[in-house]
C-alpha cells in the first residue's frame, strides 16, 4: 500500500520580488495512517512551506517541483474542483494562531459547522467538541470568551469536522502554558490512536515533537538534514544543527542550562508590592500578594494563563489601580498624577512578548527607539542616545539599523529593538512579559544572554513574567509561583524548582518533565 502522504523530491521556489528564492530543496518524506511525523527547524527553514504545499496553500509566486502524493494522487496536478474536495475532507490544517484563525464575530459552533456544510458531511458539532474535551456550552461562545487552550481545541475540532485522514498541525502549542500544552499534545496523540489519522506536527521545539511524534525530520535552509525515530534523533543527534536545537532548550535541574553562574550583587529594593489585591467585580484576579525586586536581581513570576500574572504586572506599572494594598518604588508609593506616573514609567520599562506587535510597522528602527526619548524629553543628542541604546542591545553597528523597518529584521533583531527602546530611557527596572516565547531556540539564548549582561553591567533589576519554567531556571535568581491570584511558593530558583513544596508547583514541573526536564 502507498503511504498516506509522500513527498518525492519536493522543491519550492518563490519568484517575483523574492528573487527566485529556493525555500525547499529536494525533500523526500513519507507518512502512513496512524503515524505522526514531526517537522522541526527554526523560522525560515522551510517547514511551513512544506506543510502548505500539501494542500497548495502557497502564494501565487510559488513554484512547486517534484511530487506531493496524497493517497497516491499528486496534489500538484489536481483540478481546482478536486482540490476543494480534498481540503478538509481528506486533509486539513490546524493553524498556529488560534486567536487569528477564528472569526471574532461568529460563534464557535457556526465556524466548526461551516466546513461540514460546504462538504455535505454529516455529524454533530457537540460530538466534535466532546472529542476535543470541550463542554457543549462552547458551541454558543464567541472566541474571545475562551482561553488560549480552548481556542486551540476548537481549531482541532474544525480540522476534524470532515473526518480527514491527514491532519497538519503548524505550531499548535505556541504561546500555551505548560499544563495546557501537555493537554493539547495528549489530545492529538489520542486522536491519532483512536481515529487512525496521519498527523504532521510542525514546531521549532524538539521537546514538543519528542512527546508526540513517531518520526522526526529536522530542516535547515530548506533541506532535511536529519530524519529518523523521534527519540533517537533527539537523544543522539548526528547533524550539528540538530545538536544545536536539542541543546538550546533548557533542562530544569541541569547546571549546564543555568546561565547564572553566581548571583549578581544585589542592591536595595527597587519595587515592592504590599498586600496588593485587584478585583474585577466579584472576581479576584490578585489576592493580596507581597513582592520585592531588588536592583541587580532577576525575579521570575511563573504560573498558568489566568493565574493573575499580567494583572499584577499592570498594577506594578501603574496601569491598573489595586483594589487594596499599595506599590512602592524606591520606598515611595506610586504617584497618582499623570506627570508622576510618566516619570515613574521612565524608570520602570516594559518589554512585551511579541516584538512584531510592539513595533509600529511604518516606523524605522531609529524612530521606534527615539519615540520614548521624545515623549520623556530626554536631554542630549538624540542620534547619539539612539545609537548607544542599539549598541547596548547588541545591534551593531547601530547606524546600519537606523533606516530598517520591522519586517526587514529577524525576530531576534526585533526583540532587541524593543529592548533598545526601553534602554534608551535609562531605566532601573525592566518588566519583561514572556520575552522569548515567540523566538527560535538559538535566538532565545542570545536574548537571555543579553538580559544577563544588562543586569551585570548596568545593575538593572528585572521581573520576568512567564509560564516557561525552563526560562526561570536559566536566568532567574528567585522564582515566585502564582496560582489563582495568590503566591503559593517563592524562593531561590534551585529550592523552588528542584525541591518544590506546593502541589501546584509540582504540577507545573510534571507538565514539562515529559519534554526533557529532569
Amino acid at each position: 500500500m502507498s503511504p498516506l502522504l509522500e513527498l518525492r523530491d519536493l522543491s519550492v521556489h518563490y519568484g517575483g520580488a523574492r528573487g527566485g528564492t529556493a525555500a525547499v530543496k529536494s525533500v523526500n518524506l513519507a507518512l502512513d495512517a496512524g503515524q505522526t511525523l514531526g517537522l522541526a527547524g527554526e523560522s525560515g527553514c522551510g517547514k511551513s512551506t512544506v506543510a502548505m504545499s500539501v494542500l497548495r496553500l502557497l502564494p501565487r509566486d510559488a513554484r512547486i517541483d517534484g511530487q506531493v502524493l496524497l493517497d497516491g494522487e499528486d496534489v500538484r496536478t489536481m483540478s481546482w474542483g478536486r482540490l476543494r474536495a480534498v481540503r478538509w475532507a481528506s486533509a486539513s490544517i490546524v493553524f498556529q494562531g488560534a486567536m487569528h484563525a477564528l472569526n471574532p464575530v461568529h460563534r464557535v459552533g457556526e465556524q466548526i459547522a461551516e466546513p461540514m456544510r460546504l462538504h455535505g458531511t454529516k455529524g454533530s458539532v457537540s460530538e466534535l467538541l466532546a472529542q476535543v474535551e470541550l463542554p457543549p456550552r462552547v458551541e454558543r461562545a464567541y472566541p474571545h470568551e475562551l482561553s488560549g487552550g480552548q481556542k486551540q481545541r476548537v481549531m482541532i475540532a474544525m480540522a476534524l469536522a470532515c473526518s480527514p485522514r491527514l491532519v497538519i498541525a503548524d505550531e499548535p502549542t505556541t504561546a500555551l502554558d505548560v499544563v495546557v500544552q501537555a493537554q493539547v499534545l495528549a489530545l492529538l496523540s489520542r486522536l491519532v490512536t483512536e481515529r487512525g489519522i496521519g498527523l504532521v506536527m510542525i514546531s521549532h521545539d524538539l521537546s514538543v515533537l519528542a512527546a508526540t511524534c513517531d518520526r522526526l525530520a529536522v530542516m535547515q535552509r530548506g533541506e532535511v538534514v536529519e530524519e529518523g525515530p523521534a527519540r533517537s534523533v533527539i537523544s543522539a543527534p548526528t547533524h550539528p544543527h540538530t545538536q544545536a536545537l536539542a541543546s538550546a532548550f533548557p533542562v530544569i535541574g541541569d547546571p549546564a542550562f543555568r546561565y547564572v553562574t553566581e548571583s549578581a550583587p544585589e542592591g536595595p529594593v527597587l519595587l515592592r508590592a504590599e498586600r496588593v489585591k485587584v478585583d474585577f467585580g466579584s472576581t479576584t484576579a490578585v489576592a493580596g500578594v507581597d513582592l520585592e525586586v531588588r536592583a541587580g536581581e532577576i525575579v521570575a513570576l511563573v504560573g498558568q494563563s489566568g493565574s493573575g500574572k499580567t494583572t499584577l504586572a499592570r498594577t506594578l506599572l501603574g496601569l491598573q489601580k489595586p483594589t487594596s494594598g499599595r506599590v512602592l518604588f524606591d520606598g515611595r508609593p506610586l504617584p497618582s498624577s499623570s506627570a508622576g506616573l510618566k516619570d515613574y514609567r521612565r524608570q520602570v520599562q516594559l518589554v512585551l512578548q511579541d516584538p512584531t506587535s510592539a513595533l509600529n510597522p511604518r516606523h524605522s528602527v531609529y524612530e521606534s527607539v527615539a519615540e520614548g526619548l521624545r515623549i520623556h524629553r530626554v536631554p542630549g543628542d538624540e542620534g547619539q542616545l539612539v545609537a548607544e541604546a542599539l549598541n547596548a542591545a547588541e545591534l551593531r553597528p547601530p547606524e546600519l539599523f537606523f533606516p530598517s523597518l520591522p519586517h526587514e529584521l529577524s525576530g531576534g533583531q526585533r526583540q532587541r529593538v524593543v529592548i533598545a527602546g526601553a534602554l534608551a530611557l535609562g531605566p532601573r527596572l525592566l518588566v519583561a512579559d514572556e520575552p522569548v516565547a515567540s523566538l527560535d531556540a538559538s535566538v532565545r539564548g542570545e536574548i537571555l544572554a543579553l538580559l544577563l549582561r544588562l543586569r551585570r553591567e548596568l545593575g538593572l533589576g528585572a521581573l520576568v513574567i512567564t509560564h516557561d519554567l525552563g526560562l526561570a531556571w536559566s536566568i532567574a535568581d528567585r522564582v515566585v509561583v502564582m496560582y489563582h491570584g495568590e503566591f503559593v511558593e517563592q524562593g531561590p530558583v534551585e529550592g523552588v524548582l528542584l525541591r518544590p513544596r506546593h502541589d501546584y508547583t509540582r504540577r507545573l514541573l510534571a507538565a514539562v518533565q515529559p519534554f526533557g526536564s529532569v
